[in-house]
């Protein structure tokens, strides 16, 4: 076992949080102690993923480089972080480079000791899916707050895609019920968007009657 790791410390990094001791114990029999420096590389983007790494110390920027030249920050995180775990479990090239932002401290699990414990202990396999479908899930909720953040772009849209060719530019039998469905939001922000832009000046309701009355502006909105 890695010296000063006791194999209860791996219960804190969420992989493993719900693996019984015997197979942490197993796992930190297989952990290999790495440090990194600040400013240390622990790998690059594009690399073949061999391992997985949980940082017991300090932090690391993931970070996403971009054929332009580009490169960002995606996130910067903290003990007990899993540094490296879906591109391994995915059998994928690293999709970023993990860089320390302080010295570190990480114990580090290989792709074929990994796998050997899953062969051994088929409730890590479970654990495996049941953490990539938290991750999945979480990904879904910042997707879809991310798009609810561009309500007024997707009915500006909407409106376009529904707009007469007539020289008023009126809209009959507009629901926001079915604005709201096709925009995947709620009614009551879509009400709320229709009801800035007739203060603005840009439409004109009238029951389930929408006519443009600034065209570039919706335009403008709809990006």
């Amino acid at each position: 076992m890695v010296e000063g790791i006791h194999f209860a410390e791996l219960r804190d990094a969420s992989l493993f949080r719900n693996l019984s001791d015997e197979v942490l114990v197993e796992l930190a029999n297989s952990c290999r102690y790495r440090e990194l420096h600040a400013e240390e590389q622990l790998f690059a983007q594009g690399e073949d993923s061999d391992a997985l790494y949980v940082l017991k110390e300090g932090q690391v920027h993931i970070l996403r480089s971009y054929p332009d030249g580009e490169q960002v920050i995606l996130t910067t995180e903290s003990p007990y972080y899993i540094v490296g775990e879906l591109s391994l479990l995915a059998n994928q090239l690293r999709t970023g480079a993990v860089v320390a932002v302080s010295d570190c401290e990480l114990l580090e699990i290989s792709r074929d000791d990994f796998e050997a414990i899953c062969h051994r202990h088929p409730e890590v396999a479970v654990q495996v899916m049941e953490y990539l479908g938290q991750r999945l899930y979480r990904m879904n909720l910042m997707v879809r707050e991310h798009a609810l953040g561009n309500v007024a772009a997707r009915v500006a849209t909407l409106l376009l895609l529904m707009v007469s060719d007539d020289a008023e530019q009126i809209l009959n039998d507009v629901r926001v019920s079915r604005l709201a469905r096709a925009a995947a939001t709620d009614a009551d922000k879509v009400q709320r968007v229709l009801n800035t832009w007739r203060d603005a000046g840009y439409i004109d309701v009238s029951q389930r009657t929408v006519q443009i009355l600034d065209l570039q502006a919706i335009e403008a909105l709809a990006g």
